[in-house]
């Protein structure tokens, strides 16, 4: 418990961070306010729907500042769909995992979908990515014989194939947004350049370990070894186990599923950022859309917060600076904070259903966060009660 409230520390300073680096420059005095309602928009302040309305039509930014005035607006109905999506996305995520995890263990929907449910839960509220490990280690829990390294090494492969697709998208919309703002395209393009090399990088590595255990073990030991004898060989134990997990990956064909699923998935996430973009007006296409989602997965290679608290909406919000929409745009507040929100009551709702039912225990998520390279090499028994 004292390790998971240091990691929880920690967490919370980055939050601190981005908080900080986000909403510092935000005009706090006009998104606060009594929200209204004025036909299907939710109204704060001055803000003028029907302006913004024709702001949005003419791609104008400046005239949707104005059309803000001291507060923002929401056209409520273009969130229903966004839910929707929100609902396709989690089960696109659930299917998409089982053709990586089926080699190693094959679960019914059922229980899939409820270790799918509390994993992407923690994975969103839970600071250092340790959500990452709630997943295997259910699976672990709920199997016979199962290791948590061969589990985990799915989750990997998942984390792989998510960078080099998101880095991809982004290096390539990037070059077909507007320059408004030279320097945040500047950086981004630099970001999605060194995000691309780190996921090929892996990729390369996952592809090598895939077919070359025994040498890439062997490397390991002949560089790390020699500098740091007892540290490489606690290194070696986990990877030893974690590269025999690799080697569990399933036939090409159903790899190929994986990867169109994955394609499809991210997709639909971009679909879900637009429909939010238009729903509180954004001059925003939909090649800005993919570059917000893109935007947000790089920016989680950081060590994320609790809750992803100030880095979600801080990278979401970054490509807006392209469309003359930045951080001091009340609209564009507004929008990050509600994806943000929406998100994490979607995902909490989901994983808190069967926590709720008593079909998983909460403190089988933090026995999770607290996994360390010696517990992951070790069967334990089974069982997820």
């Amino acid at each position: 418990m004292s390790r998971l409230i240091i990691r929880t520390a920690i967490g919370l300073a980055i939050g601190a961070f981005f908080v900080w680096l986000s909403a510092r420059g935000w005009p706090m005095d006009r998104l606060a306010g009594v929200p209204t309602l004025s036909g299907p928009h939710l109204v704060v302040g001055s803000a003028d729907p029907a302006a913004l309305d024709a702001a949005w039509r003419s791609s104008d930014a400046a005239a949707l500042r104005a059309a803000a005035g001291d507060g923002w607006a929401v056209d409520l109905p273009w969130i229903l769909p966004y839910l929707l999506v929100l609902t396709i996305i989690h089960f696109l995520r659930v299917i998409r995992w089982k053709p990586l995890l089926d080699p190693i263990v094959e679960l019914d929907f059922r229980t899939h979908n409820r270790i799918g449910a509390v994993g992407f839960m923690a994975m969103f509220i839970m600071p250092l990515r340790l959500g990452e490990l709630v997943r295997p280690y259910l699976v672990k829990r709920a199997t016979d014989g199962v290791r948590m390294t061969a589990v985990l090494s799915t989750v990997v492969v998942e984390r792989v194939a998510d960078g080099v697709t998101v880095s991809l998208v982004l290096f390539g919309v990037l070059f077909a947004l507007p320059a408004s703002d030279p320097s945040t395209s500047l950086a981004l393009r630099g970001g999605a350049v060194a995000a691309l090399a780190v996921f090929l990088g892996a990729t390369v590595l996952l592809i090598g370990a895939r077919w070359q255990h025994q040498r890439t073990v062997r490397i390991v030991e002949l560089t790390l070894g020699r500098l740091l004898p007892g540290l490489a060989h606690r290194i070696v134990d986990i990877l030893d186990a974690f590269l025999k997990g690799l080697r569990s990956l399933p036939t090409v064909r159903a790899f190929a599923w994986f990867i169109f699923l994955t394609l499809v998935y991210w997709g639909v996430n971009g679909i879900g950022v637009w429909l939010m973009a238009r729903a509180f007006w954004l001059p925003v296409d939909l090649l800005g859309a993919y570059a917000m989602m893109a935007c947000v997965v790089v920016g989680m290679m950081i060590p994320n917060s609790p809750g992803n608290v100030g880095s979600f909406w801080y990278f979401l919000m970054l490509p807006l600076a392209l469309y003359g929409s930045g951080h001091g745009s009340t609209q564009a507040i507004a929008f990050g904070i509600t994806v943000w929100l929406l998100q994490l009551l979607q995902q909490g709702i989901f994983g808190a259903w069967y926590m709720v039912r008593g079909q998983v225990a909460w403190r089988r998520v933090l026995e999770a966060a607290n996994e360390d390279t010696t517990s992951l090499s070790v069967d334990t028994e089974a069982a997820l009660t």
